[in-house]
Parts: C-alpha cells; structure tokens; sequence
C-alpha cells in the first residue's frame, strides 16, 4: 500500500544515535499526527512500515491534543538494530500528517 499526500517534513527524535544502546531494545514509539488524518488511515499506515521492516507491535494507544489539532499514537516496538531503528525513521517521516516521532 503506497501512503501519498506525505508532506516529507515530519520530525523524528534521533536519541538513539546519541547513546550507546543494546539491541534488540523494546520501547513505546510516540508518532504526533494532525488529527485531520483519519486515525485508521495513519495507524494502517505505521503498521504497514513495521511490517515492512520486520518490527514487532503491540498495545495502541492513542490520545487527542488539547486544542484537538493532533493525535497522538503510543505503540510498543521491538527493535533489532540500530539500522532498522534508522530505516524505520527515514519512513517514518514520509507518513501523511505525520509532525513528530520519538
């Protein structure tokens, strides 16, 4: 499934690349997306790209911002490496609305 309409501006958090992390690392993954997205569309979307690069995940959650411009996706992830973490990313930022991911 191809996602178009990605403004290609979204930002990721490169914490991983500061430290000395030891793989495989299980963490919560936090995706900021304006809420004008249909959140099937962006979580199908977030899925799609996991499965793409073989990362398991679990527990949605998902909560609305206080002024209800954006939504924010919660999902526990299991990464391998480092260059899955980085290739993750890079895609990650192409995900239609998508402002911020951590």
């Amino acid at each position: 499934m191809e996602h178009k309409g990605g403004n290609g501006d979204g930002k990721v958090c490169n914490l991983f690349n500061r430290q000395s992390v030891n793989y495989p690392v299980k963490f919560d993954l936090k995706a900021i997306i304006l809420a004008s997205i249909k959140s099937d569309d962006s979580i199908a979307a977030m899925e799609e790209l996991f499965k793409k690069f073989e990362v398991p995940f679990s527990n949605w959650r998902t909560k609305s911002s206080s002024g209800g411009k954006y939504l924010s996706y919660t999902v526990s992830v299991d990464i391998v490496s480092q260059e899955i973490l980085e290739k993750l990313y890079t895609e990650l930022r192409k995900v239609s609305g998508l402002k911020f991911a951590l």
